[in-house]
């Protein structure tokens, strides 16, 4: 068996959307089913998005998310599979 600790896997997805359609991406990215969580931040990016499932299944809500009207950018940050002592 590996060392790697098994757990749900996650990414966050960092959003640029076009001005004045925060509200409605938000929307719409909360309807999807391996988004559990959005954030409207102030930065570089607009939203920040936390996906969970397995590769798969974030890897096809991002591509999703991608052919959302209003869309301009996007950035995707995944999560290690490290055990907290490997960091240590």
């Amino acid at each position: 068996m590996s060392e790697l600790t098994p757990f749900k896997k996650r990414a966050y997805l960092l959003v640029e959307v076009e001005p004045g359609r925060e509200a409605e991406l938000i929307r719409r990215l909360e309807e999807m089913d391996k988004i559990v969580n959005t954030d409207f931040v102030h930065g570089e990016y607009d939203i920040v998005a936390v996906l969970e499932g397995n590769w798969r299944e974030i890897d096809q809500t991002i591509i999703a998310v991608r052919k959302l009207p209003g869309l301009r950018k996007t950035v995707t940050l995944t999560v290690f599979d490290l055990p907290l002592k490997a960091l240590e």
